[in-house]
């Protein structure tokens, strides 16, 4: 089975990389807010975790988690 490749044009790079910067944005901004203020925005009437007070719990174990844990590369780097 050959592999398909596809061919990169100007426009097709540039959207690429404009998507990556929003993400990049995006993950600024929410790691930018308290765990309270994520909680209050990830919110929804029958969010598995029940409430915010549950939600702020587990953004603050996460992140805690992840201050522990060494900083990784992507693996595309």
């Amino acid at each position: 089975m050959r592999p398909h490749l596809v061919q990169v044009t100007a426009d097709r790079e540039r959207a690429i990389r404009a998507a990556a910067a929003a993400l990049l944005d995006a993950v600024a901004e929410r790691a930018a807010l308290t765990p309270r203020e994520a909680a209050e925005a990830a919110f929804y009437p029958g969010h598995p975790l029940g409430s915010v007070e549950a939600i702020e719990a587990e953004i603050t174990a996460r992140r805690e988690q992840e201050r522990a844990q060494p900083a990784e590369l992507p693996l595309a780097a």
